[in-house]
This record gives C-alpha cells, structure tokens and sequence, in this order.
C-alpha cells in the first residue's frame, strides 16, 4: 500500500519547488550583455568636462547619470538601460552621461578610479569597463579589490602598465572626490540618481518604468 505524504514532506516539496522557480527568475533576467570586443551599435565619447557617454550627442533625451559601481541598485539599473539600449540609444533618441558619485562602501573610490583609468584608453574602454565591474557584481566585495580590478584590465585588453600605473598612484582619486562634491552640490543623495531637462529621479527603475518615462519625454518633452 502506498505511503501516505506527511504534511512536512508536502511543506518541503514546496519550498524547494519556490526556490527552483526563483533561481530560474534570476537567471533569465535580462542583464548586461558583456562586449570583450569594444565594437558597440552607437556612439561613444567624452563631454567637455571629461564625463564618459553612449548615445548620439544630438539624442532627444539627455541623461546625466551619477551611479556608484558598488552600488546593486546601480547595476540593476544598468542592466534596465542595456535591456532598452536598441530601443533608445542606438535608435539615436538618448544619450546616457555617466558620472561617478563614490558614496556606497570603502570599496566605491578606487572602483571608480579604475573606471576613470581605463576611460583615459578610450571611451569605449571606458564602457567596457562598466559593464565589466556591473557583470561581476555578484561576487562581493572582493570584486573590487585592486587585483580584480587589474584583472578586468587584462580580460578587455587595456594597456595593463598604463592602466595599473594609473590605478596604483591615485591619479583620479581627486577628480573622483570632485565628482562626489559636485553631485552633492545638484541635490544628489544617493546612487542611482539621475537628470533628464533638470528634473532628478531617484532609484532603479525596472525596464518597463524606464521606457514610459522616455516615452513620455519623446512624445510630451517633459
């Protein structure tokens, strides 16, 4: 005769089948496709003040981003942009302007020094950079540790002298500090925070928030 299923064994059977459904959630969730070949589908460049973008200078829609590479929200938010990217960037309707506002753990400065060494390779260097730091952010803390971080250098084929030269003097841990005071100035409080036409918005939105949001702006412009 068949044994009867205890109340405990269908309690087990049932959590273990959520957290099957929850791992295939994340694992299927749309995020940063990582480009080793720095070939992108839209332009990439350097402002006048010396702020990295991606996007036609001549988009619709201006972003001014300030994001903390240490940040989680700020990489969920990265991988909402990249699922949008074909829609908006490389469509030519927005231009994504990143700054760095080093605020989220001990760890966020030289992270966003090495960001800024390896933008002095090259502005699609620099993206690669990004995505890179973004993609590995599952790992902790040690994701940014120098070692890492010259790590990612070799993976996206910087000049590893230059780029730990850079890393190792500090050369960028003013202009980060400067980055961070200058936020400050503009009301940010914390990461991601970002400006479209002077409005700021707070947060990480999902994909399907983001794109009303510029739509609206396409459509309204505000």
């Amino acid at each position: 005769m068949p044994r009867e299923i205890s109340i405990k064994q269908v309690l087990i059977i049932t959590v273990i089948s959520v957290l099957i459904v929850l791992i295939l959630v994340g694992l299927n969730r749309p995020r940063l496709t990582l480009n080793v070949s720095g070939e992108f589908n839209y332009e990439t460049g350097v402002t006048e003040n010396g702020e990295p973008y991606k996007g036609s200078p001549d988009a619709q829609i201006a972003m001014i981003l300030y994001s903390d590479f240490v940040c989680i929200p700020c990489g969920d938010f990265a991988d909402a942009i990249e699922e949008l990217s074909k829609e908006f960037i490389e469509s030519g309707k927005l231009r994504i302007i990143f700054r760095n506002f080093a605020h989220y753990s001990d760890e966020s400065p030289l992270a966003a020094q090495a960001a800024m060494c390896a933008l002095d390779q090259g502005a699609d260097k620099f993206w690669q950079y990004h995505d890179l730091i973004i993609e590995n952010r599952g790992i902790g803390s040690r994701a940014y540790s120098k070692a890492q971080l010259s790590a990612y250098a070799v993976q996206i084929g910087l000049d590893t002298t230059k780029f730990n030269m850079c890393l190792n003097s500090e050369a960028k841990a003013k202009k980060i500090q400067e980055d961070y005071d200058d936020g400050k100035k503009v009301g940010v409080t914390g990461t991601p925070n970002w400006f479209i036409n002077g409005r700021k918005y707070r947060g990480s939105y999902s994909p399907a928030k983001l794109r009303r949001v510029l739509n609206n702006l396409l459509e309204n412009g505000k």
